[in-house]
């Protein structure tokens, strides 16, 4: 999910003191998802398993918040994110087995840009990891319509500021800001044949913990190919809301755009 703005862009002096987690947060992680792996291999049926690249182009529209006041309402376009970006990739993989799988979602994106101002540029370079890990309940078995799940979500972001004065050639000083949030992740997936080829499918979610909330939902069709029609072409739409507080500076997003991949089903 290309997610296109990060806490602390404008509140650069807040974001100062933000704790690091990350190291925990992913240990934690990849313990619930090997949890869900083992859960997943219980049963009789065979072992399904899926590997989704995707691209989610969104808008992001942020409000900067100082003690409840707006200070920096901004709307960044997919085509600004793009200009900016060093590196991304976003891939779902889910494993399962009778009424029980396994998935985790990750997007990891790397950016860099400068703000130049009358007395001062500011270069920003930041890493965003987002990543979901969570077990599923399909009471009609795994590939079925409908399913359940739980988990947890991480939201990383590890931002580094350089200022430079006009007429100088290094930076004056450098700020980094580094924060993890950590929640618990609770939704379902719901799926339908529309044609011999095609689905609809939709999902929802919503987190909570350390963020102030965090809802996501989803549209998309699904085009069956492959010498099985074991494959399929995504093509739809999404829309997420999150909000996260960091001391005094709070900063709410919301993302919305199209968003394509291709399934492999194995």
């Amino acid at each position: 999910m290309a997610q296109a703005a990060f806490p602390g862009i404008t509140g650069i002096v807040a974001m100062q003191n933000a704790r690091n987690r990350l190291t925990k947060g992913f240990v934690t992680l990849a313990s619930s998802f090997c949890v869900s792996l083992g859960v997943a291999a219980q049963g009789s049926d065979d072992l399904q398993w899926s590997v989704t690249p995707y691209l989610w182009a969104s808008t992001t529209e942020l409000d900067l918040s100082f003690r409840d006041v707006t200070i920096s309402p901004e709307t960044i376009s997919f085509r600004d994110l793009v200009d900016t970006l060093d590196a991304a990739f976003m891939v779902q993989t889910e494993v399962g087995r009778g009424n029980w799988s396994g998935f985790a979602d990750l997007t990891y994106l790397k950016t860099s840009s400068t703000d130049a101002r009358n007395q001062l540029s500011i270069d920003i370079d930041s890493t965003q990891v987002f990543l979901d890990a969570a077990v599923a309940y399909w009471p009609q078995g795994v590939g079925s319509s409908l399913n359940v799940f739980g988990g947890l979500r991480h939201s990383g972001f590890d931002n580094d500021f350089g200022f430079t004065a006009v007429n100088t050639d290094r930076p004056t000083a450098v700020r980094s800001s580094d924060k993890a949030y950590y929640d618990v992740l609770l939704g379902f997936r719901y799926q339908t044949p529309v044609s011999e080829r095609w689905q609809l499918r939709t999902y929802a979610d919503y987190a909570f913990g350390d963020s102030d909330g965090i809802f996501v939902v989803r549209g998309s069709f699904a085009y069956a190919f492959g010498k099985s029609r074991q494959n399929h072409a995504l093509i739809g739409y999404q829309y997420k809301e999150a909000e996260f507080t960091d001391g005094d500076l709070s900063n709410a997003f919301s993302y919305y755009g199209p968003v394509a991949g291709v399934e492999f089903s194995f």
